[in-house]
This record gives structure tokens, sequence and C-alpha cells, in this order.
């Protein structure tokens, strides 16, 4: 049934912890909240500078069909609408609202649907929307837009599984929180109206999984435990072991029936629905060889120096990664604020990074690739920019999931090379349809141009034919006339 995991790795826990917890982190003194989402348009904000704002009110939106509504974490007032550096690989700065806390947390009042059993699909997405759900595992892509696509759903997958090692905030999340889980899944079934759930949990998550099993009473639901090994939880993966489906690179499991969904988000989905309460925090884990590993409940906006300095960190100097060991950007400033897809932060002692050396074709890292690919093939491509050839090795299958870059012994950053030649290859492509519009254009001007100077001729000798038949025509009225003329002097 695991055919599909015969690769990638199996990466334990670096830093293993005897409970898994969830802190309510205390509300930060002031937040910051991007208006850029991961994908679409930037939203608009709702708000100016001086308002006061309530928890859970909307403060920004844009009918952009990608992006998710943004709501006030905290309750204060707006003190900036600016650009500000966002966690984002590119470091670049994104407009953001700054609203600083009043220390009450006094929440607005939401309409809510009711009884989501009765309610419409359209009402559910439409509200899903507006309460500013987006995927929870990393991705961010908005919820509303998948559910959108969902019209033939038949079989529905939970993604329970921590993307990366390390990462605790899943399994917190089902162990405190199963029967909220549960109810979220049943929300979805009620919007895609599939016939079978499965919940893929990995297998050192005995406790989520027992919790799981106590709260599901539902006979379309089935909890799968999956082999704990890095990569199984990327979704075309994940589908293969449990359907035996193969999604093509080019396509996208919801055009063959599938939803995948992150468990993180499913409880996000509840708390909107059942609880009435938009997207405003979430469970971040705080981990690493410099602090205290834990997971911690956090409003959105909050800095990331403000939830660091709740798991201890000691006083030495660090290297800060968002997101997973393996996946995720370093950080360059603490300064920057937990965002909706900011599912993990590791802190560890700043150490020397290891020399990259030449490639000795060990083939490692063919023997890892989750996706069958031949990463060290591809690397000589990508490393000459032969993007061409690359593709023709199925780079576009390439899910950066750097399992390469951990076995390679010359330390060779191949995932990096990856990236760079797929940005190559949609820069040149991008080039090419500028090139072939500019020939189409130009080819167009010139058919343009002959067709008017033909239809010119056609019109000029048409015109010269019409009026020799007038003046032809004029030259026999004028006889006509002339003999008229003629027969009256006559009778005369």
């Amino acid at each position: 049934m695991f055919d599909a995991f015969n690769n990638g790795i199996v990466i334990n826990n670096p830093y293993p912890v005897t409970r898994v917890e969830i802190i309510q982190a205390p509300l930060p003194d002031k937040v910051v909240l991007p208006l850029q989402q991961r994908i679409g348009a930037e939203a608009e904000p709702c708000v100016k500078v001086g308002d006061k704002v309530l928890t859970g009110q909307l403060i920004a939106q844009t009918p952009d069909q990608f992006c998710a509504s943004i709501h006030a974490s905290i309750s204060g007032t707006v003190v900036a609408i600016d650009a500000q550096i966002i966690p984002h690989k590119s470091g670049l700065k994104s407009n953001c609202i700054t609203i600083e806390s009043d220390g009450k947390d006094e929440w607005i009042k939401n309409k809510g649907v009711g009884d989501f059993l009765h309610c419409s699909r359209e009402t559910l997405i439409e509200y899903l929307q507006q309460s500013g759900i987006v995927g929870l595992g990393g991705a961010g892509f908005p919820t509303h837009s998948k559910l959108k696509k969902a019209t033939n759903c038949h079989t529905l997958i939970i993604n329970a599984t921590e993307c990366e090692p390390g990462i605790m905030c899943d399994d917190a999340l089902m162990q405190h929180d199963a029967r909220e889980v549960i109810r979220g899944v049943e929300v979805l079934l009620r919007i895609t109206g599939a016939t079978q759930v499965f919940i893929a949990i990995e297998d050192d998550k005995q406790e989520a999984y027992h919790s799981l099993l106590m709260f599901n009473h539902n006979e379309r639901i089935s909890i799968i435990q999956i082999p704990t090994k890095y990569t199984s939880g990327a979704e075309k993966l994940l589908i293969k072991a449990l359907l035996n489906i193969e999604i093509p690179a080019d396509e996208l499991a919801i055009n063959h029936g599938i939803l995948c969904q992150n468990v993180s988000t499913v409880k996000a989905i509840f708390d909107a629905v059942v609880e009435d309460k938009p997207l405003i925090s979430r469970i971040v884990t705080v981990t690493g060889d410099a602090v205290t590993p834990n997971n911690f409940e956090v409003r959105l906006g909050t800095s990331f120096r403000h939830i660091i300095a709740l798991a201890e960190p000691n006083d030495k100097q660090h290297d800060v990664r968002m997101g997973g060991m393996m996946m995720g950007i370093d950080v360059q400033s603490l300064d920057i604020p937990i965002c909706k897809i900011t599912n993990c932060i590791f802190v560890n002692n700043a150490k020397p990074k290891q020399p990259v050396q030449e490639c000795i074709r060990c083939g490692q890292c063919n023997q890892v690739c989750p996706v069958d690919l031949l990463p060290q093939q591809l690397y000589w491509y990508a490393k000459s920019e032969n993007t061409e050839k690359a593709m023709e090795y199925n780079l576009s299958s390439c899910i950066e999931c750097r399992c390469c870059d951990v076995v390679c012994p010359s330390h060779i950053p191949l995932a990096s090379y990856f990236s760079f030649a797929k940005a190559l290859h949609r820069q040149t492509l991008k080039a090419q349809k500028k090139v072939y519009n500019a020939r189409k254009r130009f080819e167009y001007r010139e058919y343009r141009l002959v067709r008017n100077k033909t239809e010119r001729t056609e019109m000029m000798a048409r015109k010269k034919a019409e009026l020799k038949q007038k003046m032809a025509g004029d030259k026999t009225q004028k006889d006509k006339i002339a003999d008229a003329i003629t027969r009256v002097k006559n009778k005369k």
C-alpha cells in the first residue's frame, strides 16, 4: 500500500520532547499583519491609521479570487499602514497594518452561519473566505479557492503528517483538539460531498492517533497510519500511497476528484464555521538546540522575537529558520511577524557551513529522490543552464525537498540549483513568448499593410470603373436630351 514511500529518507526528530504541549503565548504589545498573501493580489485595508479595532474584526480584503481576508488578531489602535519586512525568502518589504494592543483583547461579535448542516455549499465557502482560512501546512493556498473547484470530489485526504522532522504543531493539535478536528472534517464533507475521507497520520504519533480514534464516529472517515519518513506528507506521494493514483506533475489532484487539506486547516475551518472565529492565531513549534522545544498558540502578527523569548534561548549567536529544517527559509531579523504559514521556527546555535566540493558521481541522490528523478544528471544540466534538457529529465516534477542535499557527501546544494533552473526556464519561456508575440505582431502588421494596399488598389479600380460607367451614362443622357431638343425644333 505504501510503495510510494520507497525513497525519501528517515530523519528522527533531532530535538525530541517528553510531552507534546501547547502553551498559550501572552498577548503581544503590537502585531504587524502583512497585506500580501502567498498568492493573489495584495489585500486592501478597510481601516485607517488611528482607528480602534476589535479582535476578529475585518481589517483588509480584496475581490481577488485567491486572496483571503485579514482580521485584527488583537484589540487596539491602528498605528501604521506601511511597508515592512515580511517572512519571505526574497527579504523584500510588503505593506502591513500595525496594531498597538490595548491589553483588553475585546472580540467583535460575528454573525456566523449557524448549523452548518443546513447551510449551502456556496454559503460555507464564502464564509471561509471571509474568515481568512488558508492552508496552514506551509503552502498558504486559500482554502475557499480549492473548495470552489471541488465540484466532483469523491475523496477527501486530511494530511496529518508533520511536513518535516522536528515540527510538532500538528501532533500537538491532534492530541489536544481531536474532537474539533473530526468536526472540521465533517464540515468539509458537507461542502465537498465526498464519499470517503482518509486522515493520514505518521506511525510515530500514537497518542494523536488514539485521540482521533476516540472522537471519530463517522463511518466515512478512516484514520490511516503511514510510515514516518520524510516527504511522505507530499500531496501527490500521499495520494499515490493511499489510493494508488498517480497525479501528473502538470495536473491538480482536484481535477481527479481528490481534495487534500492540512489538519491545522481543518481545525481552523471548525473554528470559523462552528465557533464563529476567523483565523487570527495558530500553533507554532519553536525548536532547535538553542531553545527549549515547545509549541505555542500565538496571535498572527506577533514578532519572532516575542515567541522565541518564550522558548528560553541561550545567549549564544543563533541561526534562525522559518518553516522546516529542510525546506524552510533563513531569517535575518527577529522583528518579522508570525503569519498564517509560520508553522515552525528553528533556533540553532550558529555553526560554520560545510564547504561545497565537486560532485563525485556517487549516485546517492538518485537513490533517495521521492519522485524518482535523477538529481545528479539534473545538477549538471542546471549548472550549465541547459534548462531545456533539464526539463526533458522532468525537472518540473522536483518538489525541492532537499533529500538529495542531505545525502550528498560533497555538500552540494542541489535543490537550490534545481530551484534556479526552474526560475531560469520560466524566464526563458517568458522571453520566448515575448519574442513570439512580437513576431506575430510584426507578421500581422505586414499582413495588414499588404491587405490595406490590396484593398486600396481594388477600391480605386472599383471607383474608376464606377466613374467610367457614370460618365458613359451621363453621355447617353446628354444624347437623349439633344435628340429631344432636335425633335422639338423640327416640329416648330
